[in-house]
């Protein structure tokens, strides 16, 4: 903001009071009742009464004067704001630009919206004031983004800062704000793969990845580091991604991985205004296995067992009556998945301002209900924020936020998938129950298997998950063009578990009993956490040099502490500085620096300097452009281009220390040397807007070296006794390139308006240094598929290359490179090195896991009341791995693999004598070389999916109060097209996960003046 005016105009706050001692103590007792309070009623009451009791002179005689803001076409202009100078009173026009408010009979009207000329209007005794304002592109110029410690003008800005369009996320029925990220910012991409409760489903990531440790971006919410599950979308006022380096290193050792900076909804000076959202859905999985009947069952078992040379399960007359259906044919996914799962969502944001300051009262509540009865979350919050003027130039932003999420899940399988891989593992000659008169009488089935007693009779597990936190955010203003902000906040986070289980007897099918589940009860403490971050700010803005110039200048200094019940701790110190100058709005500059201290890594090298540096050319701004600015072709041309240096440290603490086990070995060898992970990034772009502003187009390009990467599990040679000895490291360099474009074309028609916008991007990465030197390979720690070496890909599929299949007996006996028990259907591997034997030495990159060509399309429709939009996510291209039961047609446990069902696809694509030439390899049973690694099991994992279709309409003002009230219907994730062939194309294939779903969604918003 450009002084303490300003800012007060933004947030809300009174300008000027007079009797200071009286309120001092009003402040106090403001304070008091805001932290104490349970409801919004005390602080309402209090701050009228504080309006009133401010006041020296009596109150002039008011009187309601209303009317209509509209543009020059005659369009209303919706949400413009109305405000009465030189006081806090003020309001916005409805969606058809009418308003009211109450002003005495000689009062001025400031009128203004975003992209609109600011109009003042004198009342004159009148009570119908009707506003035309003009258009000022201008404006647009002067939208301000948070950049975290700042908020600077677009048009200062030369580094990569995506925003996000909050208006098409509040409308739509988000129950997590990470998926409000999928195709919605260029170079962000979110791949999720189930839409289990209680679970994130899906990571977010920003330009790729290039670290071997957590890859999850920075979060800030107020100035607090927190986690995207935790924020109410109804919540949230604006959401900007800092991309490259220059935007990102004010955040240091933490924003390697980008930086996510949410601004919460607060309260603004006017009437008293309240939103109530709501809405139910319906889901639907869109992801289940195709599987095989049971007699096709039969058939595949005794086809397998009979090329193994083994003795055969099933008779001609059981497949015969299997057909006939006179043996069970189940399909266990149908019984386990025993309810349409649904949830439901309420969100009250209530605020309103005037005397001593503003406030937001925001309340959520939302209910996830699973499969069955007992899968399912609920969730509670409340989010309080409040702006208190405690003088000429003294504000305090004060929020208080809480959360209870309950969790349940089945107490015998608590990861909330392990219910639907089992139910994978039975096959559908399996009956549920036995035929008896006795009740609930379960079939048992491969060691107290059965998926459905597992749901009725194994118990449940409630995990609550508690978080609370206390932000305080002090200013005070020296002078118009100087502040110091300070920082305080406390953030505790706990969890505890409980389960219950009764009594239960199985009996067998002669009703003998043969197995109980005992009665079990118990309860458990998580690990609690707790978080305070001190932060201390000087910033400076002012223009120079007969106003031609802008500078912005940021001075701070934090401390961070995390404290856990376990006894860990983790400290953080930090300093940074940085000059944002604009010279005649055309020439910018940006500098940044920042120094880490951190308790995570060893004495000497806890410190770190991440300093960065980037450059803008305004170039519309130039004389040589006028003629196509003034003509509206080219309204803005703006070239960027920034370097610096970032850290990432999302690893745990003291894995530089020696840990010796309880016989007195050593189990982790001592790294005094072990530092920060850094990376070294350049990005080069543009930002272009033409004809009238109506199209943007945007595009960015990249490169990203990542070094001193940290692995914490680094094998190492067990010369002390110890069965397994490990150390961290510091290893290897991994480099990023990319590049994102998007473009945007908005129009309106008369009553019609209109967007289209989309965005492609891509990004690859590949290995520069495995080791210490660039010839090194690095072998992963338990994980004979992953390898590094020079060229390769992050997380690449290292395995074999096949040449088809053996076709006879007489062909594999001939070949000598071949893996252990190869029969006819089998894959046949390529021998690499040509030496006889198919081992590791014949592995090779097969590509790597990552989504290409990302891209997304997203349009936008209003005709009067009616509006629809649609957003489109895709991948051009993905490699995509068929691994477990997506792939093979038994489950690959390491000991009998011969449980589950194979899918239909896998039945009808299988080799056979009389198929030589199909998709995949023989049906089999037990051990077997195709369980391996190979390009047989990668697929195209490319798709193009319909994330969200939403039609909405919007009743007008309802008698004096309500202002609005939207009605929606939502389909999300219902259509895909795809040529992946496994179940979930944003996830690799596996032995079953709870269910992707298809949502459906009716929802309602009520705005109430």
């Amino acid at each position: 903001m450009k002084n303490y005016n300003d800012y007060v105009n933004r947030i809300g706050i009174p300008l000027r009071f007079k009797h200071k001692r009286k309120l001092s103590i009003l402040v106090l007792l403001s304070i008091i009742f805001q932290i104490q309070a349970n409801s919004f009623s005390r602080p309402i009451v209090l701050t009228l009464n504080l309006t009133d009791d401010i006041n020296i002179k009596d109150q002039p005689i008011q009187s309601k004067v209303s009317g209509t803001v509209t543009d020059s076409k005659g369009e209303p202009i919706a949400f413009a704001n109305v405000l009465v100078k030189s006081s806090t009173v003020g309001t916005v026009t409805n969606e058809f630009g009418y308003y009211e408010i109450m002003a005495q009979d000689d009062a001025t009207l400031i009128f203004s919206s975003m992209g609109y000329k600011e109009k003042e209007v004198q009342i004159k005794g009148k009570d119908t004031v009707d506003v035309i304002l003009e258009d000022d592109v201008e404006t647009l110029d002067e939208v301000v983004v948070s950049v975290g410690y700042n908020a600077i003008e677009r048009k200062h800005l030369a580094s990569s800062i995506a925003v996000m369009d909050m208006d098409k996320i509040s409308s739509r029925p988000i129950v997590k704000l990470n998926e409000a990220f999928s195709g919605t910012i260029p170079g962000v991409t979110r791949m999720q793969g189930n839409n289990l409760p209680g679970s994130s489903g899906s990571e977010i990531s920003i330009r790729g990845l290039s670290t071997l440790q957590n890859a999850s971006p920075l979060v800030i919410v107020d100035g607090m580091e927190q986690s995207l599950t935790d924020i109410d979308p109804n919540q949230v006022e604006s959401i900007s991604v800092l991309k490259d380096a220059a935007a990102a290193s004010m955040y240091g050792s933490r924003g390697a991985n980008g930086v996510i900076i949410i601004e919460t909804n607060r309260g603004a000076t006017g009437e008293f205004r309240a939103e109530v959202h709501t809405w139910l859905s319906a889901q639907d999985p869109i992801d289940t296995p195709n599987l095989v009947s049971s007699a096709d069952y039969m058939r595949l078992n005794n086809e397998a067992r009979q090329m193994q040379g083994q003795s055969l399960l099933y008779t001609d007359d059981d497949i015969m009556r299997s057909q006939n259906g006179e043996l069970p044919n189940v399909n266990w996914f149908d019984v386990v998945m025993r309810q349409r799962a649904h949830s439901y969502n309420t969100s009250a944001n209530i605020s309103g301002g005037g005397g001593v300051g503003t406030f937001n009262l925001m309340l959520g509540h939302i209910k996830e209900n699973g499969l069955n009865v007992n899968e399912g979350t609920e969730k509670f919050s409340a989010r309080f924020n409040t702006n208190i003027n405690m003088g000429d130039k003294f504000v305090l932003l004060a929020d208080f936020y809480a959360h209870r999420l309950q969790v349940d899940r089945l107490y015998m399988n608590d990861d909330g998938h392990g219910l639907y891989q089992r139910a994978w593992w039975m096959n559908p000659t399996q009956d549920v129950f036995y035929e008896s008169e006795l009740k609930d009488h379960y079939m048992l089935h491969n060691n107290n298997m059965n998926p459905l007693a597992r749901i009725m009779e194994g118990g449940l597990r409630n995990n609550l998950h508690d978080r609370s936190t206390i932000n305080l955010r002090p200013r005070y203003y020296i002078n118009d063009k100087l502040h110091i902000a300070a920082n305080v906040s406390y953030m505790m986070n706990k969890s505890a578990g409980k389960h219950k289980r009764e009594t239960f007897k199985f009996y067998d099918g002669d009703g003998i009993p043969v197995e109980t589940w005992g009665h079990t009860v118990g309860s458990s403490q998580g690990v609690s956490e707790s978080q305070i971050t001190a932060r201390a700010l000087l910033n400076y803005e002012t223009q120079l040099r007969n106003n031609k110039d802008q500078i912005y200048l940021v001075l701070g200094t934090e401390a961070m502490n995390y404290t856990y019940s376990d006894y860990r701790e983790i400290s953080k110190s930090s300093f940074f500085t940085k000059l944002n100058y604009s010279i005649e709005n055309k020439y910018l500059l940006e500098g940044t620096i920042r120094a880490d201290g951190s308790s995570k890594f060893a004495p000497g090298n806890r410190w770190g300097v991440f300093p960065s540096g980037s450059i803008g050319w305004n170039m519309h701004n130039e004389q040589f452009m006028s003629s196509l600015k003034n003509q509206g072709i080219v309204n803005n041309l703006k070239l960027r281009a920034s370097y610096g240096k970032i850290g990432n440290e999302n690893v745990s603490p003291y894995l530089w220390e020696e840990i010796v086990n309880r016989w007195g070995w050593t189990m982790r060898v001592p790294n005094l040397s072990f530092t920060w992970e850094k990376q070294k990034q350049i990005n080069l772009g543009f930002d272009l807007t033409l004809m009238d502003n109506r199209l943007d187009i945007s595009f960015d390009t990249y490169k990203k070296d990542s070094y001193d990467l940290i692995y914490s599990n680094f094998p190492v040679p067990p010369l002390t006794g110890s069965h397994s000895l490990e150390s961290s490291v510091n290893i290897g360099e991994v480099q990023n390139k990319g590049w994102e474009a998007s473009a945007k074309w908005s129009d309106k028609i008369g009553d019609f308006s209109y967007s289209v916008e989309g965005m492609v991007f891509d990004n690859k990465n590949k290995v520069l240094k495995a080791g210490y030197t660039q010839n090194d390979t690095l072998i992963f720690k338990g994980n004979n598929d992953k390898i590094w070496y020079r060229g390769i890909a992050v997380d690449n599929y290292y395995g074999y290359q096949s040449d088809g299949y053996y076709q006879t007996q007489a062909e594999v006996d001939a070949t000598e490179a071949k893996l252990p028990n190869t029969l006819p259907g089998d894959i046949k591997y390529v021998d690499q090195n040509g030496d006889g034997i198919i081992n590791d030495e014949d592995k090779i990159n097969l590509g790597d896991p990552f989504p290409h060509m990302n891209y997304s399309i997203n349009i936008n429709m209003r005709y009067k009341n009616w509006d629809f939009s649609m957003l489109g996510q895709g991948v051009g291209k993905r490699l995509g791995r068929l691994n477990g039961m997506e792939g093979y047609p038994v489950l690959v446990d390491g000991s009998s693999n011969s449980l589950g069902t194979p899918r239909q696809e896998y039945m009808d694509n299988r080799w056979t004598p009389e198929t030589p030439n199909s998709r995949f390899p023989r049906v089999w049973t037990g051990s077997s070389p195709n369980a391996v690694l190979s390009d047989v099991w990668l697929s195209n994992a490319a798709f193009f999916r319909f994330k969200s279709i939403q039609l909405g309409y919007t009743i007008p003002k309802l008698g004096n109060s309500i202002r609005n009230i939207r009605i929606y219907v939502n389909a999300q994730d219902a259509i895909t097209f795809t040529k992946w062939e496994g179940l979930e194309p944003e996830r690799n294939g596996g032995n079953g996960n709870y269910p992707k779903m298809a949502t459906y969604t009716l929802g309602a918003k009520l705005t109430i003046f």
